[in-house]
Formats: structure tokens, C-alpha cells, sequence
């Protein structure tokens, strides 16, 4: 894609079809949008608000950032990662993450979504590793290390990978299930990809 004779990177092409998605869809936001909600908490990639009224949680990413990549690590995500992250978390865990709208401010924009609000179990408010090794083993997902010390998860089925799936993210819920709130999954790019499948046991290739 290029405008005015200068190629664009791939996510400055993504970002100008995702406004231009909004655009037509109605799904363009002011950019104050978000703070009708009550805040509630600030990650590395979002900024989390309550709606009690519809009991959800309303996420904005930072500005110009779309979270992490799961394509390899440190990477950036692009902004189709991370709409298709958000379409793998509702297949993958049963949620209903919906895109609420783009929030637009001079040359920075924000994706504004919303996802049940999940209230945790009082007597039992973090899963434990084992617990969370258990809830991917039953989706499907091998546990791999490719560094020391940090789990990920792999699903041969699907080839996509969950990472950033620590006791953070995984909540008991009331009803005595998990519920992953902000995990990173994508397909890892050919380089990662070795590295899980090395690191993952009894592959044969």
C-alpha cells in the first residue's frame, strides 16, 4: 500500500484501514470516550475501566500500541494481530470480547473494547501454575519452555501460541472455572516456531 508515493509499513497501512473501518462502520470514537467508565487499573497494554451498569470490563490500548506480538518475542503487535488475538481469545475460551470502536486524537489512535466482567472467586482469587497447566492441557495446548522459567502454551491443532498466561491473567471465577483475561495468542513467525516445536517433548518430526 502506499500514500503519496511513500510506502507505508505494514502496521501505518493497517492503522489507516482500521480508521477507515470505523469510518463506514460508525465505529468512530471521541477520545474521551472512555471516561463515562469508571477506571479501574493500567497494564502494559491496556487501560481497564468497569461498566457496572452492563457489568463489563472497557479496555483501551495505549495510544498507538496494539499490545504484544506472538510472533516472536519483543516484537510489537500489529493492529490485525491484535484484533485476530481478540478473535482467537472468543473461539479459544468461550468469551465475548467485542470491538466497541477506534478512538481517535490527532495522529494517535486507541482501540476501545468490551468483555464480561469477571468476578472472582473470594476464597480462591488466584489460580495456581498447575491450575493453569491443567486448563490449556484440557483446550489442547502443550506446555513448552523455550526460556527457563516462562510457560507458554502451543496448540499443534490450531498452530497459534498463548503467552503472558500467568496467574494475572488466569482468574477463578465463582463458578470454579478459569478465565483468561488478557493473554497474548497469535501464530509464531518460522524462527519461533522451531524453537517450540524443540522445546516441546516426544515431537517427531
Amino acid at each position: 500500500m502506499r500514500a503519496g508515493g511513500a510506502r507505508l509499513s505494514r502496521t501505518a497501512a493497517e492503522r489507516q484501514a482500521l480508521l477507515h473501518w470505523a469510518e463506514i462502520r460508525g465505529k468512530s470514537l471521541e477520545v474521551d470516550f472512555i471516561e463515562r467508565f469508571s477506571r479501574v487499573s493500567q497494564g502494559a497494554e491496556h487501560v481497564v475501566y468497569h461498566d457496572a451498569k452492563n457489568g463489563l470490563a472497557i479496555k483501551a490500548t495505549h495510544p498507538n500500541r496494539f499490545g504484544h506480538s506472538a510472533r516472536n518475542e519483543g516484537l510489537a503487535a500489529t493492529p490485525l494481530e491484535y484484533l485476530q488475538r481478540l478473535g482467537w481469545h472468543n473461539a479459544l475460551f468461550g468469551d465475548d470480547i467485542r470491538i466497541i470502536g477506534v478512538a481517535r486524537s490527532d495522529d494517535s489512535i486507541e482501540i476501545v473494547t468490551s468483555q464480561p466482567w469477571i468476578v472472582s472467586d473470594v476464597n480462591h482469587p488466584t489460580a495456581n501454575q498447575n491450575e493453569i497447566d491443567e486448563f490449556f492441557e484440557r483446550l489442547g495446548f502443550c506446555r513448552i519452555e523455550v526460556n527457563q522459567g516462562v510457560p507458554l502454551y502451543f496448540s499443534r491443532q490450531f498452530g497459534v501460541l498463548v503467552a503472558d498466561a500467568h496467574e494475572g491473567n488466569i482468574l477463578p471465577t465463582e463458578e470454579g472455572t478459569l478465565a483468561p483475561i488478557d493473554v497474548v495468542i497469535g501464530v509464531p513467525d518460522s524462527q519461533m516456531l522451531a524453537r517450540i516445536l524443540a522445546a516441546m517433548p516426544n515431537v517427531h518430526q
